[in-house]
């Protein structure tokens, strides 16, 4: 009788590596509101804010949240009931904070107005019609860098702003990510962290 086949089983915890992991410890969030002349778009990690260009600040313990939201789907049915087709919508995107300081770009993305040289605002109500370019730079443990380039962008959620002793304001805003004229909604570098 043949003996059996030995089979070396090392491959189940050998694909493992913590290095491959990730906790975001630091990141800087930077607005430009729609059409800026200033605005140069990233290719890469590789990537630095126009001069003078500062980010939205702190955001709370919550940091950002990136979340899809998937499209409806539309089933299709035939004359005897089957399921012939199912179409789904592609969805969107968003990107979740709560920005800490009251910085031109955090008031004028909350509510959607364009600050004043004095740093006034008017506001003439509560739609949200300004679109937006973001960038999102974010640092892990390692060191290790992380890009998100939301290429059209639009405020489609916002949480209270409290007015109290007990907390800290704070402009709690959802970006929806819109598509940017090459059809994308954004686009992301060095999330890979796995090495050939």
């Amino acid at each position: 009788m043949p003996e059996p086949e030995t089979i070396d089983y090392g491959y189940v915890s050998s694909g493992n590596d913590a290095n491959n992991t990730r906790l975001i410890k630091n990141y800087a969030l930077f607005l430009f509101p729609k059409g800026d002349s200033t605005f140069q778009a990233p290719t890469g990690v590789k990537w630095t804010p126009p001069a003078g260009k500062k980010p939205i600040g702190y955001s709370t313990e919550d940091g950002a949240v990136l979340h899809p939201e998937p499209g409806d789907s539309t089933d299709y049915k035939a004359h005897n009931g089957d399921i012939v087709l199912s179409d789904t919508d592609p969805g969107y995107w968003t990107l979740q904070l709560a920005g800490m300081e009251g910085r031109k770009d955090v008031v004028g993305a909350y509510f959607d107005v364009d600050v004043a040289a004095d740093g006034g605002i008017t506001v003439a109500g509560a739609g949200l019609k300004k679109e937006w370019i973001l960038v999102l730079v974010a640092l892990d443990q390692q060191d290790r860098p992380f890009l998100l380039y939301g290429t059209n962008a639009k405020v489609s959620d916002r949480g209270d702003v409290s007015l109290k002793s007990s907390e800290i304001m704070s402009f709690d805003m959802t970006f929806k990510m819109l598509k940017g004229t090459d059809g994308s909604q954004f686009h992301a570098w060095g999330l890979i962290t796995e090495t050939s």
